[in-house]
């Protein structure tokens, strides 16, 4: 009966080791946090040295979006950005494991607002989405 129930000790510790990492990325400009985001899409269409995967392409677009606001709020950041006509800016993606620690840093280099918007996602608990399409001419990787 001891060997079983340490068997059956082992296998749920085993389980619990196995379970995914959780991660969060938060997004950096100019020293100021604005928070993490739910999902960063178009990474992928970046080759290893950074620059565009497509040819003859400056550019590419990342989407960065999530599911509450926090403040400050990147598509104000992106508004501003867009009407008063700022240069591009670099934008660090910063990700942390659940402890804390920083297991990735990213800078998408020189990149300006193609869209934005924040809409009323959940209206009965306040809930807003906000998305942020970029135009991103390389990553690098710290």
């Amino acid at each position: 009966m001891g060997a079983l129930s340490l068997m059956f000790l082992l296998g749920n510790s085993i389980k619990a080791a196995l379970k995914p990492p959780v991660l969060t990325t938060y997004v950096e400009i100019d020293g100021v946090d604005f928070g993490p985001f739910d999902n960063i899409e178009g990474m992928e269409k970046f080759a290893r040295d950074g620059f565009p995967l497509a040819a003859n392409t400056s550019f590419e677009k990342i989407r960065l979006s999530r599911e509450f606001v926090t403040s400050p709020s990147l598509y104000l950041w992106a508004k501003n950005q867009t009407s008063r006509k700022f240069g591009p800016k670099d934008i660090h993606l910063i990700t942390e494991n659940e402890e804390g620690y920083v297991v990735s840093r990213k800078v998408l280099q020189l990149c300006q607002p193609l869209s934005f918007l924040v809409e009323s996602s959940n209206p009965s608990l306040g809930g807003f989405n906000e998305v942020v399409d970029l135009a991103v001419q390389s990553v690098s990787t710290f």
